[in-house]
């Protein structure tokens, strides 16, 4: 790949990463400001600006950004982290030059009024609320806030509630003038495009960009922590938390690279000491995450702990101690070094199969030490020695630098944790047909379809089964998320740490998905691993042994995960939502049925699942990428071919008793309300309906620039968030709008809602709604077109529900036939008042 640089007479440095493989680019402006660099007057501003230059420039006012790149089929976002603020847009590669006059509005020409910066600090302040309420993220801020001394790392990204309450439109005037000039920005550009000819485009906008001077950033680092120290936080949730916090390197330290797979043999992935240890051998928790608060800056890993129901939170951090000792003493071993290092240059290779990953991977490393060290990591990377890894751990992973974080009611002794601590005993070891399509059935019914993309270096692989929850029953709901679950925990050929260890070190990307009408088992591979990669699928789909051990085990995490939603308003509501309009009993509320309906499945009942649901002839299978089909064909035979047994399968029934209350509110005493309306919708069986719909819930309430958004969130500021969502199976659809706003608000919220679906049911939308977001579709599929294994999964699941390829193809020409009338149409059927539910959660 030609990867180049260059810079303007005005110092704006633009990097070019050329990607001709499909017509799309991606357009990610760089400033060189974050909440880390704000002064203290200044807390929080740069998210603000991040959200105050979409809402108006001279050439795009009113929030029309937004409007215009979905217009050209593309999608355009923003984010600030602690050392920088993006900026950034993919779309289809024709559009290059508009992608870049907006990025240059952005950056130069913001010119929103009074009102707008306004309404927009209001949606401000209920984004941090929403956000305080989630008590995993909150928690992270509360670490970093107590871990930090000088580091301004310690400070949230979003700033604090007094600031931006003071915060006035020429405070955040003059904070732009200061940091948005080229000399401290910089424009990565990725995908299809002829450099010269955008280089020139790229001087029309940006060369007349005046510099200003700005403040050289030094780093602020904190010396190592010498003295452990425990914190426990009271909050009352369904499951605590525990986080071990230890340090962490900025990239700019050639140290980072020995750390980093230090603290990924330690802590991350399945294939992880700690996880092996705690929830494989243990089965204490239900997941280990590892958050990096690093940058510019030294920082802090933080290893997130979640707990089972009940879990003795004394005794897992007794087992990490132990843990960390061994680590600590003896390091990382030979096969850990060489499993690791495998899987990293995997990670870095799967970066260039996006040309948004591609940006936001040389932007990253522009930002901390240059772009070019993107290129230079494989090699970093195979250098780094064992014996420099173990000197780094006997550094880093010392209880001495340990601090640990405790959230929640349960019982956890600090004292005795900080005397084992600080204590120096040492704890016991742990251990389809032309040359680009062919599809077939094979003899025992097994379905299919093969689909070359000649030049990509992924294979995506996709094999999906006609079984859901709405193959389920009241007192089985969650069998099937069991049991296609225990596939994954070994097979006649390898143990689950045995499968875990060969798709490492192979670069295979596995995962199960169980969906609304079919079970997928998804891979990702590399070419030149495909022959293996489906010889493991093989074994996985024919040969499981369900171990009772993890059978137990997996029970009791998808316990704790259903404790756990309580402590997640939005997603308790849409669940409350959802058992108005579809009865608490129905199958179609949730892939992870009741504590009760899953204490109750024995092994003998998964068993049978598997035998009735999980056979050949139940199979669709999709393989997208650039392979031999002569060569995979004879494989699939060989591998599939051998077991015959046809199934006698039951239908798929939605079990439906919608409760005869249309509005329902539930209290939690929280300080937003969160508002669900919605109701019954057309099924997918009706094709050019079910299209016509999807493509009117994106105008309402789609990703960006919607009716919805436009109205309650741009001109009102109501709320930070608010959607419209429409799904649908073969028998049925429904839809739903969903807002979350200040309870004072709550009542002018439901009316703005009620008034937009009523002024679309009686007056229909205009030409211009439409065409933009047939564009907007378009330019997403484009995107989706990049990722072989999203094709293969679109393609199987397809196939196993009935629709086939035919469907997939026509999908352009059920779009294209998508009429003014159609929408309006839907509108006077469904949006009836009177047929809402509606469900208030506050």
């Amino acid at each position: 790949m030609n990867v180049t640089s260059t810079e303007l007479q005005n110092n704006f440095k633009v990097i070019f990463a050329q990607d001709n493989t499909n017509p799309l680019i991606c357009l990610q402006l760089y400033v060189r400001v974050g909440s880390a660099w704000e002064n203290s007057d200044e807390a929080g501003f740069s998210h603000f600006t991040e959200h105050l230059v979409f809402k108006s420039t001279k050439k795009f006012p009113e929030n029309s950004i937004m409007e215009r790149v979905t217009f050209l089929g593309g999608s355009i976002n923003a984010y600030t982290e602690y050392d920088t603020t993006c900026f950034y847009i993919t779309l289809p590669s024709s559009f290059q030059k508009e992608g870049l006059e907006i990025l240059s509005e952005l950056a130069l020409h913001a010119d929103y009024n009074e009102y707008e910066f306004t309404q927009e600090k209001k949606v401000v302040i209920e984004e941090m609320k929403q956000f305080q309420n989630d008590p995993e993220d909150y928690f992270i801020e509360e670490i970093a806030e107590k871990y930090f001394k000088k580091n301004p790392y310690k400070y949230p990204i979003i700033g604090n509630l007094k600031n931006l309450q003071s915060a006035t439109r020429k405070d955040l005037k003059n904070f732009y003038a200061k940091y948005y000039s080229p000399n401290n920005c910089f424009l990565v550009v990725s995908g299809d495009f002829d450099e010269e000819e955008i280089l020139t485009t790229i001087d029309s906008f940006f060369l007349n960009w005046k510099p200003a001077k700005v403040e050289k950033i030094e780093p602020i680092t904190d010396p190592l922590h010498k003295k452990p120290a425990v914190f426990s936080i009271s909050k009352k949730i369904s499951n605590d938390m525990l986080a071990f916090v230890l340090p962490d390197l900025s990239e700019t330290n050639p140290d980072s690279y020995a750390l980093s797979i230090a603290t990924k043999t330690f802590a991350i992935g399945k294939n992880s000491r700690l996880y092996n240890r705690l929830f494989t051998e243990e089965k204490l928790i239900d997941a280990i995450r590892v958050n990096s608060l690093s940058g510019i800056n030294d920082g802090a890993s933080i290893l997130m702990v979640m707990p089972k129901k009940n879990a003795d939170l004394t005794k897992i951090c007794e087992i990490f101690l132990q843990e960390l000792d061994q680590f600590h003493k003896f390091g990382i071993t030979d096969l850990e070094l060489n499993d690791q290092i495998k899987e990293l240059l995997f990670y870095h290779r799967y970066s260039f199969e996006y040309v948004e990953s591609l940006a936001s991977s040389l932007g990253g490393e522009e930002v901390l030490t240059g772009f070019e060290s993107f290129f230079e990591y494989p090699d970093k990377v195979r250098s780094v020695k064992r014996q420099k890894i173990n000197d780094i751990i006997s550094k880093y992973f010392a209880r001495e630098h340990l601090y640990i974080f405790h959230k929640g009611t349960g019982k956890l002794l600090k004292e005795n944790i900080l005397a084992k601590i600080n204590s120096q005993k040492k704890m016991n070891n742990s251990k389809i047909l032309n040359d680009t399509f062919l599809q077939t059935t094979l003899a025992n019914g097994m379905k299919i379809i093969l689909k070359r993309v000649i030049g990509k270096p992924t294979i995506g692989i996709t094999l999906s089964f006609e079984v859901s929850q709405l193959n389920e029953r009241k007192e089985n709901r969650g069998i099937n998320l069991l049991a296609s679950g225990m596939l994954m925990y070994g097979n006649e050929k390898r143990n689950y740490q045995q499968f875990l260890n060969f798709c490492t070190t192979n670069g295979i990307n596995f995962g199960i998905s169980p969906q609304a009408e079919t079970t997928s088992i998804k891979m990702k591979c590399f070419k030149e691993m495909l022959p293996m990669s489906l010889e493991l699928m093989s074994d996985v789909v024919n040969k499981p042994t369900f171990p009772n051990d993890h059978f137990q085990n997996l029970k009791n995490t998808y316990i704790s995960n259903l404790d756990r939603e309580n402590d997640y308003p939005t997603y308790l509501a849409t669940k409350k939502w959802k058992k108005m309009i579809f009865g608490k009993n129905s199958n179609i509320l949730s892939r992870s049925g009741t504590k009760s309906s899953i204490r109750s499945i024995s092994m003998k009942q998964i068993k049978n699942w598997y035998k009735k649901y999980y056979q050949p002839d139940n199979i669709s299978m999709a393989i997208v990428g650039d392979f031999d089909f002569d060569l995979t064909l004879q494989q699939l035979e060989k591998l599939f071919s051998t077991n015959i047994n046809f199934s006698e399968l039951s239908p798929q029934k939605v079990l439906c008793d919608s409760s005869a209350r249309r509005f329902l509110r539930t209290k939690i005493n929280n300080d937003q309300s969160i508002i669900n309306i919605g109701g019954f919708g057309c099924s997918a069986k009706e094709k050019q309906k079910n299209t016509a719909f999807h493509v009117l819930a994106q105008i309402i309430g789609g990703d960006t620039n919607s009716l919805l958004f436009d109205e309650i969130r741009e001109k009102r500021g109501l709320a930070y968030s608010i959607e419209f969502s429409f799904h649908s199976v073969r028998d049925f659809g429904y839809f739903s709008v969903f807002a979350i706003v200040d309870k004072s608000r709550e009542k002018e919220a439901i009316d703005a809602i009620y008034e937009i679906l009523q002024d679309v049911r009686k007056n229909g939308l205009s030409k211009k709604d439409l065409q933009k977001t047939k564009n907007y579709i378009r330019g997403l599929r484009l995107m989706e077109e990049e990722s072989m294994l999203n094709q293969a999964l679109t393609l199987s699941v397809l196939e196993s529900i009935g629709f086939g390829y035919e469907y997939y193809k026509k999908r352009d020409e059920r779009l294209d036939m998508v009429t003014l009338k159609m929408m309006h149409e839907i509108a006077e059927e469904y949006f009836v008042k009177e047929n809402y539910f509606v469900h208030i959660l506050s």
